[in-house]
């Protein structure tokens, strides 16, 4: 059985590297590439606090591309009923945070 192999392209660059190879003054600029990323004008992705470009080879970013993430199967699963209000709540919230389907 063969693995899938992970295609070399696009990349992630981190933002400040981008932005030394794409502007003249990157400092001036990263300001205004934080904000394109926080909205989603750039393909970018943030792992804790470094933002992340998507790029091709030719430096240019790598629009309309997102980071393919294995789909999860959604378990169901019925509503936590502990007769307490308060703690049905949080683990409603704990279960939906993780992906599970209620019934």
């Amino acid at each position: 059985m063969m693995s899938q192999i992970k295609p070399k392209w696009p990349r992630k660059q981190r933002l400040s590297e981008y932005a030394k190879n794409n502007f003249v003054d990157p400092k001036a600029e990263r300001a205004n590439l934080c904000r394109q990323c926080r909205q989603g004008e750039l393909p970018a992705t943030k792992e804790g606090n470094i933002w992340f470009i998507w790029v091709l080879p030719d430096g240019s970013a790598a629009y309309g591309y997102s980071e393919d993430k294995p789909v999860q199967k959604q378990a169901k699963m019925d509503r936590p009923k502990t007769g307490n209000a308060i703690a049905d709540a949080i683990l409603s919230n704990y279960v939906m945070d993780k992906g599970i389907e209620l019934r």
